[in-house]
């Protein structure tokens, strides 16, 4: 493994990129229990081995609607300032190895834009490179770890911080 392999999943026909050494491992998605006060874009919170996870979504970030779950979804467990998430993704793709000159600070492009890392221009496609330390704001992790606490204290679990 290398430091330009990322893992490549799909949400609505869109392409997005994790770094592989960010990903535990990939799973068929499963039904995600809703978490009161949660912040968008935590969907829910799903039971991988005991842990209770927080499931965050992507759609709304590309404008479009989020969904119910479907059975071919996949579930990408990673971490995100020492918190374990899972990605929900229509599929999960390939490892490839994405080199920096074939990728565009997202800054450059979408200034502003805070959940991207870069573009990348593979092939014909373009890939959205995320920054998982920027996925939630500081507010936003705040009110997550609010909710998992309050979700937990309702005996739903414990959540994984």
């Amino acid at each position: 493994m290398t430091e330009h392999e990322y893992v490549i999943f799909e949400v609505d026909s869109c392409k997005f990129a994790v770094s592989s050494a960010l990903v535990d491992k990939v799973e068929q998605a499963v039904l995600i229990s809703p978490v009161p006060d949660a912040p968008y874009p935590v969907l829910g919170v799903v039971n991988d081995g005991g842990t209770v996870v927080p499931v965050v979504g992507v759609r709304k970030k590309i404008g479009n609607d989020e969904r119910d779950v479907l059975v071919s979804d996949r579930f990408l467990f990673t971490r995100f300032n020492e918190r374990r998430i899972a990605i929900l993704a229509d599929e999960v793709n390939d490892v490839i190895e994405i080199l920096p000159e074939v990728s565009q600070s997202a800054d450059e492009i979408w200034p502003g834009v805070f959940y991207l890392k870069s573009f990348a221009g593979v092939g014909v496609d373009i890939i959205l490179v995320q920054d998982l330390d920027s996925i939630l704001n500081s507010e936003q992790e705040q009110s997550l770890a609010e909710a998992l606490e309050q979700f937990a204290e309702q005996g739903e679990g414990s959540p994984d911080a």
